[in-house]
């Protein structure tokens, strides 16, 4: 059987951390997921938010590496999504940090994939 991944409170402060970077620059509809309990999973939490541009979506992402880097000195394992800014992929190791225009959240369905995983969703910050 699969140990599962309860004990690991560095990717719940990542998480938060993340969140913080993306309210400081107002991305919305905020979702958590808790992949802990999920057997097979690689990662202990998915934070989702959407920007409103595809330069918002470079200053969201922006803002979650600068509040990871200067709280934890931890720099993301890749960065995927630059180029065009529709949908930024950081990964932490054990968090996973998407930040997508509505159109492509809309279209992937991040959270339908994971309907089985507890889910939290936050206010947007206006």
């Amino acid at each position: 059987m699969a140990r599962k991944k309860t004990e690991n409170n560095s990717s719940l402060l990542l998480s938060q951390l993340a969140i913080k970077g993306i309210q400081d620059k107002k991305g919305k509809n905020i979702t958590i997921i808790d992949l802990r309990e999920i057997e097979g999973s690689l990662f202990d939490y998915y934070v989702i938010c959407t920007g409103n541009s595809p330069s918002h979506v470079d200053v969201i992402s922006e803002a979650v590496d600068r509040e990871i880097k200067t709280s934890t000195g931890i720099d993301p394992k890749r960065i995927e999504g630059l180029q065009n800014c529709q949908w930024v992929l950081l990964d932490y190791f054990d968090v996973i940090v998407h930040i997508m225009l509505e159109e492509a959240r809309d279209f992937y369905r991040i959270e339908q994939m994971w309907k089985d995983a507890p889910q939290s969703h936050l206010d947007n910050i206006e």
